[in-house]
């Protein structure tokens, strides 16, 4: 991590969260002026009272005008986004090849850590660590919702998060799906009461298996409690996810062998809510599940995608392909490397 952002962080970590949202405000107003704070709103996934509160300190600063028509920076506002600009890539922007990798992949943002997590259980540490920056600066100073999937990577991962992300916001943290089965300890329930305790937030729970029948479906999201859960789903600010590897999910779901030799014979490579994709990117296989589906990611304002090991490199590439552009990833050296060696195709 960043020297100077971990110190800042320590610190002043209010100073460091309000210092880049309003540079994110000043530099979409600098780039679609006049705007109105409804699509600057829009633009940063920041609510409309947030921004206001926000703009109005801006124009007491003399930084921003507020006209009937919209808003746009002044000489001020113009040169002190040309001064802070240096400062933000100091303290924000990734390195050359987490740069080159977020191109590979057509994503916003490649976060990568030092090591092979198939081979060093540290990596995973380093990653929540990294989950709990990205968090910091992602989420508004509001109240927030946070949507989160399960698995191993994100339940080891969720160990490292602290409180430091309740400072100035109320976290609720929502299960993105219902149980598969396995390990009660990665089921989503059990994930977004973990980040609960250690950030100081809330959470709230969906009792109910992932995949269920279609008349099941039905009727299940109606019942008052699980569509009060589905409704905060739908209103995520953040949604954080794993990449599974298609053959390991799909036991985990109770595949027999027929349904396992078919996704062989389909050539899936990995699996993301309840969609089985190939190398291509196609999706191959689909589970009806209960909770976040594939098609609302594109409605959500930041989405964290980690994973993890050398042996996860093709899966994160083949789900790339259909990724939502304001995708962040959180990966290692060893997947890094072999996406950009050309170990595993690039776009």
């Amino acid at each position: 991590m960043n020297t100077d952002l971990s110190l800042l962080e320590l610190l002043v970590p209010d100073a460091l969260k309000i210092f880049r949202q309003r540079y994110l405000i000043l530099e979409q107003i600098s780039l679609h002026a006049p705007v109105g704070r409804r699509m600057v709103a829009r633009q940063l996934g920041l609510s409309e009272r947030n921004i206001r509160t926000e703009t109005d300190y801006l124009r007491d600063q003399g930084l921003i005008e507020i006209k009937n028509f919209g808003m746009f920076l002044t000489d001020k506002g113009e040169s002190v986004v040309k001064d802070a600009a240096p400062i933000v890539d100091r303290l924000f922007n990734a390195s050359q090849a987490e740069v080159r990798l977020a191109q590979a992949l057509g994503i916003d943002r490649t976060i990568i850590v030092a090591g092979d997590a198939d081979l060093q259980s540290r990596v995973y540490d380093l990653a929540g660590e990294e989950l709990n920056s990205a968090l910091n600066l992602l989420l508004p100073l509001a109240d927030c919702i946070v949507t989160v999937m399960g698995g191993k990577t994100i339940a080891k991962v969720a160990r490292k998060l602290n409180r430091s992300l309740s400072e100035n916001r109320t976290l609720r943290f929502v299960p993105g799906r219902g149980a598969l089965g396995g390990r009660v300890n990665t089921e989503s329930n059990a994930v977004v009461q973990e980040m609960a305790r250690a950030t100081g937030g809330s959470y709230e729970s969906l009792f109910l298996p992932e995949h269920v029948s279609k008349d099941a479906y039905r009727s299940l999201v109606r019942d008052p409690e699980i569509s009060g859960v589905l409704q905060d789903i739908s209103q995520s600010d953040i949604v954080i996810h794993g990449i599974g590897l298609a053959s390991e999910m799909a036991r985990r779901r109770g595949y027999d062998s027929v349904a396992l030799a078919r996704l062989r014979e389909n050539k899936a490579v990995t699996e993301c809510f309840g969609c089985f994709f190939d190398e291509e990117g196609h999706v191959v296989e689909r589970i009806r599940q209960v909770g976040l589906q594939f098609e609302n990611l594109t409605n959500v304002p930041h989405i964290l995608a980690i994973a993890l090991g050398s042996r996860k490199a093709r899966a994160i590439q083949a789900y790339m392909r259909n990724a939502p552009h304001q995708t962040w990833l959180i990966t290692d050296e060893a997947a890094a490397n072999q996406i950009l060696n050309g170990l595993a195709r690039l776009k």
